[in-house]
């Protein structure tokens, strides 16, 4: 039950990112006219893959912070 509690916020962060990333190189390459074959795709899963790094490196430091403040 933890893993799916943890796995379903992380996984909804990499597909928020994935759709976002799509939908720009889609946008980007239909103002230059050219046909998005495989690119898409790719920046997509970057941009989802990204997304989750920073906000698990926000968090992080987030909760580093508060155990700092609680320890002194």
């Amino acid at each position: 039950m933890f893993l799916f509690a943890l796995a379903t916020p992380a996984l909804l962060v990499v597909v928020l990112g994935y759709v976002v990333g799509h939908a720009v190189t889609e946008w980007v390459y239909g103002v230059l006219g050219a046909e998005a074959t495989w690119a898409s795709e790719v920046v997509g899963w970057t941009t989802g893959l990204v997304l989750l790094g920073v906000v698990t490196l926000l968090l992080v430091a987030r909760w580093r912070r508060r155990q700092a403040r609680h320890q002194k």
